[in-house]
């Protein structure tokens, strides 16, 4: 079972990541109180209005540009996070292709074998960033009791 403290910084990650999506005037809003945030359930959609219905994918919009990533971030993000399970989560929520995953991965010097597959990329990315950093902590406690 998960800790609530691991579920509560799981969920601020989440609301930062919608945050950072948010125009200025937005911001504003929350920040004086004249627009809220709502919790809604994936089986309860929150009672706002109507949602127009997805559009149709045509070829013109399946070839988008390809995401740029915003390494600096997610590398600050990432260094944030003391867990290797929410970490592979906050990857996997940025929803990143291979390629894109690739990028990130070459520009934070990570190591990856040519046919590495997205799961092996995304724990190559923890691994490296936050495994680590885990694993030197642990290392370098003081040994106690005797």
């Amino acid at each position: 079972m998960t800790s609530p403290a691991d579920l509560s910084h799981a969920v601020l990650i989440r609301v930062a990541e919608f945050l950072r999506t948010l125009a200025p005037d937005q911001l504003a809003a929350l920040a004086d109180g004249t627009a809220a945030l709502t919790v809604a359930g994936a089986s309860a959609p929150a009672a706002s209005a109507p949602q127009p219905p997805p559009a149709r994918r045509t070829r013109s919009t399946a070839a988008k540009a390809p995401t740029v990533v915003d390494t600096e971030r997610i590398r600050a993000d990432l260094a944030a996070i003391d867990d290797r399970v929410a970490a592979g989560r906050y990857l996997d929520d940025l929803g990143l292709k291979v390629a894109e995953l690739r990028t990130l991965a070459a520009e934070l010097g990570v190591a990856l074998p040519s046919r590495a597959t997205k799961a092996t990329i995304g724990k190559s990315i923890v691994q490296a960033t936050v495994g680590r950093r885990l694993t030197s902590a642990v290392l370098s406690r003081p040994a106690t009791g005797g």
